[in-house]
């Protein structure tokens, strides 16, 4: 295999290339935002520089900070008393410094880490990898082992060698679960397999990819409140939000029936500009949407020929053009852009069924009848979408000023019971 130990990765493909070669065992992940970080407890840190790695220092700083919170009560969860393990899990879980690392089951979740913005200004990022299938070099942490106390895992033992433990908590929070934790400890330094380094300028490019493609975000990561608080901590660097961010931000405001919202959130990405037009697109087009919505259908499609100009390919642009003209009463210009949608994207059942509610505006009994037909064939229940829009086929009747052909409208219409 090639040796690929100090791999530089630039894109998100050059990232998923380096973690393929690990397919030979099982593997943890720690992914820190500043490259010249080692793999080391957070308890280290605390300690002056002449005592960091010192096995014994390690041990009396975790033992001083178990018996600190020992003696102010804070052993205590849901009427149960902490083991060591377990108290220290969970003063870390609140930013205490232990000799507890985390790491990630997961390479991507590892890599969102490393893309993180180091809190002394720009630096590379880092993402090591650690073989934990060998059980003679790292021991897991079972039921029985889970009651010993600290001196346990951070003492020699009769070869004066220092085990290396790994710990999944039995009780595990949101976080844990999110982010595919689990904690590694030892009293001695943890060895990488591997390491890969993510380029400080591609951090913010790889963080969009990794929304894209797998929908790690901070709100992912950090589900709990206590999490997401602690993420924007006066000691925690401000990232402005980048295009993506606010489009997505503009989805979940529509998704949660605030178009207002999502309008500013739309027009703050477009208000960015940023270099891939497709973002751009996708903003103007979902702004016609939450305009649609509140009824501006004028806006709506100003918004829509918008989107068609940056990407004339977009299908569902011209689909919902065709919609808001349809309300507008333009049925050939409607027809016209269902006809376009079609043509770019045949295999979507909505847009027959779409064609199909203007043909029928327009009388064209026979072309409609064929959409109809063509979106129950593909499995659309053409009757709960007109219902979705109209009580009856009588009252699509008198708001267009149509007839139905019987057939037509028997297809419309729910059997009776």
């Amino acid at each position: 295999m090639e040796d690929k130990n100090n791999t530089t990765a630039k894109t998100i493909n050059e990232f998923i290339e380096w973690a393929a070669q690990f397919s030979d065992g099982q593997y943890l992940f720690r992914g820190v935002s500043t490259e010249s970080y080692k793999i080391e407890a957070s308890a280290y840190r605390r300690l002056p520089e002449i005592d960091r790695n010192d096995p014994k220092k390690l041990l009396k700083i975790n033992k001083d900070l178990i018996e600190k919170a020992r003696s102010l009560g804070h052993d205590q969860k849901d009427a149960q008393q902490l083991s060591d393990l377990e108290l220290l899990a969970e003063l870390q879980h609140f930013g205490a410094a232990t000799c507890l690392i985390d790491f990630s089951r997961s390479a991507l979740v590892a890599l969102w880490f490393a893309c993180q913005q180091a809190s002394r200004g720009g630096a590379n990022g880092k993402v090591y990898a650690v073989r934990h299938d060998d059980m003679v070099r790292l021991k897991t942490v079972n039921p029985d082992l889970i009651t010993k106390d600290i001196d346990y895992f951070l003492t020699p033992d009769e070869n004066d060698r220092y085990l290396l433990y790994q710990w999944q908590p039995k009780l595990q929070n949101n976080r844990i679960i999110a982010q595919q934790s689990v904690f590694v400890f030892s009293g001695t330094e943890i060895k990488e397999e591997s390491v890969c380094v993510i380029e400080e300028n591609s951090k913010q490019n790889i963080l969009i990819a990794l929304d894209k493609i797998s929908g790690i975000t901070e709100a992912n990561i950090y589900p709990d409140f206590d999490g997401f608080a602690r993420l924007h901590a006066h000691n925690e660097p401000y990232i402005e939000p980048d295009p993506q961010d606010y489009l997505q931000r503009g989805i979940d405001a529509h998704q949660n029936d605030n178009p207002d919202d999502a309008i500013a959130y739309y027009t703050e990405v477009i208000r960015l500009d940023p270099t891939d037009t497709s973002i751009v697109s996708i903003a103007y087009y979902s702004r016609g949407l939450a305009y649609a919505e509140k009824g501006e259908v004028d806006s709506a499609i100003e918004n829509y020929n918008e989107s068609i100009q940056l990407n004339p390919d977009f299908a569902d642009a011209y689909n919902y053009r065709g919609i808001a003209y349809r309300n507008k009463g333009e049925i050939d210009r409607a027809i016209e852009d269902h006809d376009q949608a079609i043509q770019i994207k045949s295999d979507n059942v909505l847009f027959y069924n779409d064609r199909s509610m203007a043909l029928l505006q327009a009388q064209e009994w026979e072309k409609a009848r064929s959409d109809l037909t063509i979106a129950k064939n593909m499995g659309e229940d053409i009757i709960t979408l007109f219902l979705n829009t109209y009580a009856s086929v009588p009252e699509f009747e008198q708001e267009h000023g149509v007839k139905l052909p019987e057939d037509l409208a028997a297809m419309l219409t729910p059997a009776l019971a």
